[in-house]
């Protein structure tokens, strides 16, 4: 085995990524976007094979004296059986304007099954972090009409050629803000979908606020996928957000959310923190005890007008000390007792398709963006998300003639252009699958790299995602067969020094 470090010279990349979390030691096998579970031998050895040969390794560790000679030819035994297998090879993340275009070929030729609607372009609360309120550039266009709704579902229905299953995601603003044509939307969409012989999926983010007895009985009625925005206890959300005339609106959404929660058991709250530095163990029990059944913690990012709100590289530094030294103490608690945590911003990393049958390829689209997300205004225009409704420089057509194709793929061409050269030299690249389209964006309808400092954050998380798998498997096995589907088995793997703790995603957008 020759030095690999001088095999991935030209691409600045290494065929592996080691780093200890917690005392335990790892390898990432980049090649098969693989964790393994190594002992501290095979650690040493792997580390000085970055810089030199295999055998050159094993003679150094063995004269000095740390561990016998049998022991390294067992290791070097099973890092040769991973080298014949095609791991510890160096990667090629490198993907060229053909493949882009390649790539944008196969996502634009196909059916189109889902949309986002954003019934109102305004809220009934004035967030002071609001993303809605410092970025659009355009006048707020208030509450779709019933004829755009209309259009937009027709337009759905016209394009998904033979797919059984479309969906329809409510946004705002407040959607239920616009509540005749909230009704309209589900008794319309859930027509036609009868009349096309499809199964339709409705999902809707809200405040909670405007919960009614109509809202909650559609939302009972079709299983939506739902989440709630609540910030926390009632000092924390009357202070981030307030009713325009300044009053609290806690009271107003607590009540709306418990009247959903007579009706409905699994309910998901979304916490928005800023760079206050809230405790999150203390948020997550005030959920608990609220009654959610998932909790998803977000950090204040305003990436074309910061807020004074926004979390920056300190705040994000804190959160993650909270992360190691409080909350994954509190998640083990959890599973000692048989239970999934409320709190697990790990489980797309632990179920994640385990049983590829062959490496995962680096790909051009991060997300839904101009597709699956592409979310109808208020007015008609159409935007990649419904993070960009409102900015004028980042419009993508109008529903009456559906979206531009030609300006969705330059979409995806300009912020390839943009993260290329930063994302194939990067050991997480198949993981993390480069930075989230928005937090790149500018108001000017381009792009910028994302800060180093938030890559180092995002890797720092698969670093931590991997430890949490392996204790999982290690130490609950029958909770860790709960969370990862019995039909995709593991990959094999040496012993327990290479156990396989899987490659993971960041599952953020629907794609």
């Amino acid at each position: 085995m020759n030095s690999v470090m001088a095999q991935g010279a030209s691409q600045m990349l290494e065929p592996y990524h080691l780093f200890e979390k917690f005392g335990e030691k790892f390898v990432y096998d980049l090649t098969s976007s693989t964790f393994f579970h190594i002992d501290e031998p095979t650690y040493e050895l792997l580390g000085l094979c970055l810089t030199e040969p295999l055998e050159t390794a094993k003679t150094r560790l063995v004269n000095s004296g740390a561990y016998p000679r049998e022991q390294f030819d067992e290791i070097a035994v099973d890092i040769e059986r991973l080298r014949l297998r095609g791991l510890l090879g160096v990667p090629d993340y490198r993907v060229d304007d053909q493949e882009v275009e390649r790539q944008l070929a196969q996502r634009y030729s196909g059916a189109w099954t889902k949309l986002e609607l954003a019934l109102a372009e305004s809220c009934n609360l004035a967030c002071s972090y609001c993303y809605c309120r410092s970025c659009p550039d355009m006048p707020n266009q208030g509450l779709m009409s019933r004829r755009i709704a209309k259009r937009s579902i027709e337009w759905l229905f016209a394009v998904t050629g033979r797919r059984k299953k479309t969906g329809i995601t409510l946004f705002g603003g407040e959607p239920l803000l616009n509540r005749s044509v909230f009704q309209f939307v589900m008794e319309y969409s859930y027509k036609l979908a009868r009349e096309h012989g499809k199964k339709i999926r409705y999902t809707m983010t809200t405040n909670g606020t405007l919960l009614d007895d109509m809202s909650i009985k559609y939302i009972k009625r079709h299983n939506f996928g739902l989440m709630v925005s609540l910030d926390g206890p009632p000092e924390i959300h009357n202070a981030q957000c307030p009713f325009p005339d300044g009053r609290g609106s806690f009271d107003a959404a607590a009540s709306g959310i418990k009247a959903l929660m007579k009706r409905r058991r699994a309910v998901t709250v979304r916490c928005t923190m800023t760079n206050s530095k809230p405790r999150m163990l203390d948020l997550i029990r005030f959920f608990e005890e609220f009654g959610f059944t998932r909790i998803v913690l977000g950090r204040v990012v305003s990436p074309v007008n910061s807020t004074a709100l926004d979390c920056d590289r300190d705040t994000f530094e804190d959160f993650d000390r909270q992360e190691e030294e409080e909350l994954l103490p509190w998640m083990f608690k959890q599973f000692v007792k048989g239970e999934k945590p409320k709190y697990f911003p790990y489980l797309s990393f632990i179920t994640r398709e385990n049983g590829l049958n062959s490496p995962p390829k680096p790909r051009v689209f991060k997300c839904g963006a101009c597709r699956g997300t592409m979310t109808v205004g208020a007015d008609g225009k159409l935007y990649p998300c419904h993070r960009y409704v409102g900015m004028s420089k980042w419009v993508i057509g109008h529903i009456d003639e559906g979206p531009d194709l030609d300006m969705a793929k330059e979409f995806w061409r300009m912020y390839d252009r943009t993260v290329r050269d930063q994302c194939e030299t990067c050991w997480a690249r198949l993981l993390c699958n480069r930075p989230c389209p928005w937090e790149i964006s500018n108001g000017d309808g381009t792009f910028r790299q994302i800060e180093g400092w938030k890559c180092d954050w995002r890797r720092r998380f698969y670093e931590r995602a991997a430890y949490v798998e392996y204790r999982l498997q290690k130490e609950y096995p029958e909770m860790y067969q709960k969370l990862v589907s019995p039909s995709q088995p593991r990959r094999d793997a040496p012993r327990e020094r290479g156990r396989g703790v899987g490659h993971g995603q960041s599952g953020a957008c629907e794609t």
